[in-house]
């Protein structure tokens, strides 16, 4: 093949390459974003038969205790830890440096006189200076405990640690000296009893002595975090060689934490002579593919509109790839768990977009790559995917915008449904359930309210129309349709009718009928400017056509197409609201004046191009069943007897030229559905009364 022949070839095949360079880039980001790590092949759950061969150690590996029994081994240290005390030494120094003037001081106060000469119960003052330093010293030295001088009770046989000249040291409460058990002491070494026969001195002691034990909630923090730091996260090992289970085996608790531990084990080996990172990555490259060309496949035999248009599908796939890369960083933030991420904000903007069937097969394949990623990807998957089941039906015809509130309720009820389900069937006991993980799953839920803004930064940057822009355009208070209301009052009728005809029709052969109804609401607003040159907007009896020649006035009437498609584009309509506007005649004749010319003019050379509509035909379920709602409406006013026959003859004939006239061979439409689309229009079409200029047959 020679060169020219080859770049020709290439040149052919544009859009291929293109969509096969889109596929290989999407499938290289994703294994790039991988962790290199290999995945355990056997799967098993806790109380359930292990369904494989005899499983043995292939490697030497510790057993990590579950999470459950590092909690309870936290909070035993929580409960049981020890209180950390301080012994402040200079409290002594100051009491014995104070005692003197703290002695005279109270003997001036009490008596009024010299302290030199006061003697209570034959003691002097100088017997009490003498000897009290050395019962303070004795006090202090054996400790009074912060605590115990409020209340003597509190933990009095407990244990503490006392930290005493940077040592610490384990002493009993019961240790220490009470404010009672001090002052007891002074008393016998004043009086040789535990009776106070002053009872001025004995208030004195009881104010002079004071604590000096005190608490130290730093220490004991410090310590309680180190002790918590230093659980042991292993319980035994395993050998290489020893059998962790038989086959048809329960998989009771211990035998679920030994195989969890060597999953962990296992995926972390790589690198090592178990595990080639090289063909972790191949795996990983096939797995990936594989998925990835189910979709391929999918878009190819049941979207193939979505797989022709690069856009859209370098949109789908690019939404796929964005939510891996996130998740792949989510994963590696150990604070926080996975399932915050808000995993249905693409379903829902899958299925803003396009269709349910693709929302749904979307979300399935890429959760299925995402469990590659995350721990536990059984339970990863079915929770999310019973989430995106339950958020994708909710919104399978979104018509308000708090159906989305609704959507994110439903979300979080199945979401938490499903939780509690896979913990109960798994651990067999209420108290597994974790709050923590269930706040996770409703801040997901939460977080999917964010699909609203993303849905209207996707419109404006790849042109999409979603539903709820859809449903903000069928508002008849929307300006332009209020404007066509008041111009063209009769055309704005018209339209209404034709969109209640193509929503019951597309309602019931399948489709967007929200599409359908918005379409049809504006595939006349080009007759604004010219309303009076047609028949709907006539209430004086004066038609202008009668002073045009026939080219002209179907040139006139051809125009509200052309005029209608930059109407639209000032108003910045979405381009899918533009194609009714532009296919809602097709490529039909204006046949009033087509033959009116040829039954005035039988002689001369018409030029048939100058009365047909410039097209494109339509394409579309949708755009099809506006243009015949169309024409059916339209000439349905013409009718001077309305009853079933009439009905039924005009509906065929109407339908029936235009499938002659090869109006719908770019639709996907079957005759199936066009029987089912006449028969709604029949019913419907009994309760229109409007009169109308007779068209020739």
């Amino acid at each position: 093949m020679s060169t020219r022949k080859l770049l020709f070839y290439f040149s052919n095949q544009h859009n291929l390459i293109v969509k096969l360079m889109l596929f290989f880039i999407s499938v290289s980001i994703m294994v790039y974003v991988f962790p290199r790590e290999g995945k355990f092949r056997f799967e098993f759950v806790k109380g359930k038969v292990w369904l494989h061969d005899d499983f043995v150690a292939p490697f030497d590996f510790a057993i990590n205790k579950s999470d459950r029994e590092i909690r309870d081994e936290t909070a035993l240290l929580e409960r049981a830890g020890k209180k950390y005390y301080v012994h402040d030494a200079q409290v002594l120094f100051e009491k014995q440096r104070d005692l003197p003037v703290e002695l005279d001081t109270f003997i001036r106060r009490v008596t009024g006189v010299d302290a030199s000469s006061y003697t209570p119960a034959n003691n002097d003052r100088q017997q009490i200076l003498l000897h009290g330093r050395e019962w303070l010293s004795e006090i202090y030295s054996r400790g009074l405990l912060q605590n115990m001088i409020d209340n003597p009770d509190n933990g009095a046989s407990g244990l503490i640690v006392e930290m005493r000249d940077h040592v610490a040291e384990e002493k009993r409460v019961s240790d220490y000296f009470t404010k009672d058990a001090a002052m007891k002491l002074v008393a016998s070494k004043l009086y040789g009893s535990n009776t106070w026969k002053d009872p001025e001195l004995k208030l004195f002691f009881e104010r002079f002595i004071t604590p000096n034990i005190f608490y130290s909630d730093q220490l004991t923090r410090s310590a309680r975090e180190k002790a918590i730091n230093n659980i042991s996260l292993t319980r035994g090992m395993v050998s290489k060689g020893e059998l962790i289970i038989s086959k048809g085996e329960l998989v009771t608790p211990e035998k679920y934490q030994i195989l969890e531990s060597i999953r962990q084990e296992y995926e972390a080996q790589v690198g090592s002579l178990q595990i080639d990172a090289f063909w972790v990555i191949a795996g990983q490259a096939i797995l990936v593919t594989v998925l990835l060309a189910m979709m391929l496949l999918f878009l190819i035999l049941l979207r193939r509109d979505l797989f022709e248009d690069s856009i859209k599908l370098s949109f789908l796939f690019g939404i796929v790839v964005a939510e891996v890369v996130l998740v792949s960083f989510v994963v590696r933030f150990e604070a926080i768990s996975v399932y915050v991420f808000p995993f249905c904000i693409m379903p829902i903007i899958i299925r803003s977009f396009f269709d349910t069937r693709l929302a749904l097969f979307a979300h399935l394949l890429t959760m299925m790559i995402i469990g590659f990623l995350v721990p536990n990807p059984f339970e990863f998957f079915i929770i999310q995917m019973l989430g995106g089941i339950a958020c994708i039906f909710s919104i399978v015809n979104m018509r308000k915008r708090s159906q989305l509130f609704i959507t994110i309720t439903l979300l979080t009820v199945a979401y938490l449904a499903c939780y509690a389900g896979i913990t109960l069937m798994v651990e067999g006991q209420p108290d597994a359930l974790r709050w923590g993980q269930m706040g996770w799953l409703v801040a997901s839920a939460a977080l999917s309210l964010f699909s609203y803004p993303i849905i209207y930064f996707i419109e404006k940057v790849f042109g999409f129309t979603s539903d709820v822009s859809l449903l903000e355009l069928s508002d008849t208070n929307n300006p332009l349709l209020k404007k066509l209301a008041l111009q063209a009052p009769g055309t704005f009728q018209h339209s209404l009718q034709v969109a209640n005809l193509a929503e019951a029709a597309i309602s019931r052969i399948g489709g967007n009928t929200l599409l359908a109804r918005t379409g049809a609401l504006y595939h006349d607003i080009g007759k604004m400017e010219l309303a009076r040159y047609f028949i709907e907007n006539q209430v004086t009896g004066v038609n202008p056509h009668d002073e045009l020649d026939f080219d002209e006035s179907a040139r006139l009437i051809i125009s509200h197409v052309k005029r209608g498609i930059q109407l639209a584009r000032k108003h910045a309509l979405p381009e899918k609201i533009i194609d009714f506007i532009r296919t809602h005649h097709g490529n039909s004749r204006v046949q009033y004046f087509y033959r009116s010319f040829l039954r005035n003019f039988p002689d001369a050379e018409v030029d048939e191009a100058a009365f047909r509509y410039p097209g494109p035909i339509p394409f579309s379920r949708e755009t099809a069943v506006v243009m015949m709602a169309d024409a059916v409406e339209a000439t349905s006013r013409s009718l001077k007897v309305i009853n079933s026959e009439t009905i039924d003859k005009l509906v065929e004939d109407i339908i029936r030229t235009q499938i002659e006239d090869n109006q719908y061979i770019n639709a996907n439409i079957t005759f199936r559905d066009i029987t089912a689309i006449k028969k709604i229009f029949k019913k419907m079409l009994m309760n229109i009364y409007h009169v109308r200029v007779e068209y020739p047959k």
